[in-house]
């Protein structure tokens, strides 16, 4: 799971563990357990990766309408575990048009 999450969403497929390691100028075993989850990027760790990869990672925070259906679903979310939210959110995305 984490290797799809890490793998495919946030650097590109054909960019090896290595490589990325010599662009981040960092040891390959973080970027490792990244990937087979044995530990959490930080949010740091994900703008340098996303920055290294030619991207900038944008965070907006504003106000949202009330939304019952919404809340019901954000209720159910927290329950999960981190890593199953973000699979979860993953498949949604792939299953839209």
């Amino acid at each position: 799971m984490r290797r799809r999450v890490i793998g495919r969403r946030v650097y590109p497929r054909w960019l090896t563990q290595t490589e990325l390691a010599k662009r981040l100028r960092r040891h390959r075993a973080p970027i490792a357990r990244w990937e087979t989850g044995g530990q959490e990027p930080s949010f740091e760790n994900l703008r340098v990766v996303v920055e290294a990869c030619g991207f900038v990672l944008r965070v907006e925070i504003a106000e949202r309408e009330e939304d019952e259906a919404l809340d019901a679903q954000l209720s159910e979310s927290l329950q999960q575990a981190p890593q199953q939210r973000v699979q979860a959110l993953l498949e949604a995305l792939d299953r839209a048009p």
